[in-house]
C-alpha cells in the first residue's frame, strides 16, 4: 500500500490542476459582447474585414436601385419581364454591332429610330468611301444592366449600361492599321437608350439613342 501513495498524490495534483484550469477557463472565456472582433488579428486583417463590409454596402445598394426601377417599369406595364428585357438586349447589342462592322443595317433597321439609323450609315458611308476597314470584335459582355427609367404619358424608355470586352481596330485601304490595336483587349462601357410606346401592341422596343458611359 506504502508503494501506491506517490501515485495517489500525483492522481490528486492532477484532478487539482484539472479544476484549476476548469475554472480559469470559466472566467477568462466568459464574454461581455463588447469584446473588438478585430482583437488578435493584424491590422491588414482589420482593413480586409472593412473593404468587405463597405463594398457589401454598395451591392446592396445597387440592387435596392435596380429593384426600384424594375418596380416602376412594371406599374405601368404589368407584363415587363425584367430577365427577358436583358436577354433581349444583350442579343441586339451583338446584332447591331455584327451589322455596322459588316456595313449593313437591314436586318435590325427596323428596330432603330430613323434619325439614329441614319447617324450609323453615315459612319458607314464614310468608311466605305475612304475604303477603311473596321474590325470588332466582342470578346464577352461582362455585364448589361438597366440604368435607369423614364415614363411619360406615351412612352416608356429604359437606359441600358453594356459593358463588353472588345477588340477594336480600323484599318486603310491598304491594310494598314489607322487606329486601335489587335492584340489589346479594351473594356467598352456604352449607354443605349430603348422605348417603347404603351398600350401599343407591338412588344418590340426601340433603339432611340446611343452614348459613352
Amino acid at each position: 500500500m506504502q508503494n501506491g501513495l506517490p501515485y495517489l498524490d500525483i492522481l490528486i495534483f492532477v484532478i487539482i490542476a484539472v479544476f484549476l484550469i476548469f475554472r480559469l477557463k470559466n472566467i477568462l472565456g466568459t464574454k461581455t459582447g463588447f469584446e473588438d472582433s478585430n482583437f488578435g488579428k493584424d491590422k491588414t486583417e482589420a482593413k480586409i474585414a472593412n473593404v468587405v463590409s463597405i463594398n457589401t454596402k454598395k451591392t446592396t445598394q445597387k440592387n435596392d436601385n435596380l429593384d426600384k426601377e424594375i418596380i416602376k417599369i412594371k406599374k405601368t406595364d404589368e407584363t415587363f419581364d425584367y430577365i427577358q428585357f436583358i436577354n433581349g438586349s444583350q442579343t441586339f447589342f451583338k446584332m447591331v454591332l455584327e451589322a455596322f462592322v459588316e456595313g449593313n443595317l437591314d436586318k435590325v433597321k427596323e428596330f432603330i429610330k430613323p434619325s439614329v439609323l441614319k447617324n450609323f450609315n453615315l459612319v458607314i458611308k464614310e468608311r466605305n468611301k475612304e475604303n477603311e476597314i473596321l474590325i470588332i470584335n466582342l470578346q464577352a459582355i461582362n455585364k448589361t444592366e438597366i440604368l435607369s427609367s423614364e415614363i411619360s404619358k406615351t412612352a416608356l424608355r429604359i437606359s441600358v449600361v453594356f459593358e463588353s470586352f472588345q477588340i477594336k481596330a480600323l484599318k486603310d485601304k491598304n491594310d494598314s492599321l489607322i487606329d486601335g490595336d489587335l492584340n489589346k483587349e479594351i473594356l467598352v462601357k456604352d449607354i443605349w437608350v430603348f422605348e417603347r410606346k404603351i398600350n401599343n401592341l407591338n412588344p418590340n422596343w426601340t433603339l432611340i439613342e446611343t452614348k459613352n458611359f
